[in-house]
């Protein structure tokens, strides 16, 4: 253990995912990396703090909870949130982990009646997987989007309001920007989980196909170079009791290895087009046009400020073709 306070390293942990989320290095960086596991053991350690001295209790409710106590909440997502920018090993078992955590501080925050009743009926659809329908998808994305951002600059507020109060009313500044951490955070859990299930879902589906293509290739190196022993190459397969005499290779996997000479190096694709845009559309990321095309707009002859802007916009337009000549922006290398 390190020896600090769960306080510390929860302050530990949080200046170093604000570091994180502000950063500019790419995730596969290497010091980005560092500072992802350094943030996960400061959680991890407070966590494991908090569970020791039972800082919180089923039978009791979010007013019961002090304010020096209720960031402890956070340290669920923290974690969860922190592992899905973890890039080093199993990615399977990294996702897993922070859909665990994910799913701890949803729970933990309905306990203590911390997520409204649409966010929870959101989140249920999330774990049955349920598509519904694209447009009303998309519309709740939209809506869920602005919500958050509602959130960040309230957030925003409180901040400043505790930079500026006084000692007497830090405590209540402070737990009012406990608890819209908390709100903003159970949106971006429930988006994030979301997210975690299909990449779930895509990570199993490549790891079968990889799975395949090595047993595929084993096979193949094994039954084509397999040595034939010198004696009994031509005679019978078996002996008097049955016992295979020398290597063989039954004809169906025979032609099985004949056949996997034509076939390409790269995998096929396992679904059409068609297939794939239809799926896009049921997770409501297609953006289906509609309407009718806007009327032309006919000019009023007595306008003479709408017949003095067209003119204008057309002289705009033939200055433009006169600066930049037809087929000047492709001259393929010729300067």
């Amino acid at each position: 253990m390190s020896g600090l306070s769960p306080s510390e390293e929860f302050s530990q942990g949080q200046q170093l995912y604000t570091s994180i989320e502000e950063s500019t290095l790419d995730s596969v960086d290497s010091g980005y990396q560092n500072d992802v596991k350094k943030a996960i053991g400061h959680f991890t350690r407070c966590a494991h703090l908090v569970r020791e001295l039972s800082l919180f209790s089923i039978n009791e409710t979010v007013d019961d909870i002090s304010t020096t106590d209720l960031k402890y909440l956070l340290v669920e997502a923290y974690l969860g949130t922190l592992h899905i920018k973890l890039n080093e090993g199993d990615r399977l078992v990294c996702l897993e982990k922070a859909k665990l955590y994910l799913e701890q501080f949803l729970e933990n925050v309905e306990l203590y009646s911390l997520i409204s009743d649409q966010d929870k009926k959101y989140l249920e659809s999330v774990k049955a997987q349920v598509t519904g329908d694209p447009a009303k998808s998309r519309d709740e994305k939209i809506a869920r989007a602005k919500r958050k951002k509602e959130i960040e600059k309230e957030l925003k507020t409180l901040q400043s309001f505790l930079q500026n109060s006084l000692t007497e009313d830090r405590e209540d500044f402070d737990r009012k920007h406990v608890l819209k951490l908390i709100e903003l955070f159970v949106q971006k859990s429930i988006d994030e989980l979301r997210a975690i299930m299909n990449e779930i879902e895509m990570v199993i589906i490549m790891q079968k196909m990889q799975e395949q293509q090595r047993n595929g290739q084993t096979d193949d190196r094994v039954n084509v170079h397999q040595p034939q022993r010198a004696t009994g190459s031509n005679g019978s397969l078996l002996d008097k009791d049955g016992k295979p005499q020398r290597p063989f290779v039954l004809t169906s996997k025979r032609e099985e290895i004949k056949n996997s000479l034509w076939r390409p190096h790269w995998s096929l694709p396992t679904m059409s087009i068609d297939e794939y845009l239809q799926l896009e559309a049921q997770r409501g990321n297609i953006i289906s046009g509609g309407g009718k095309m806007p009327e032309e707009k006919v000019v009023d002859d007595m306008d003479e400020a709408a017949i003095d802007a067209e003119t204008y916009k057309a002289r705009e337009w033939d200055d433009f073709k006169d600066a930049n000549p037809r087929g000047w922006g492709n001259r393929r290398g010729k300067g």
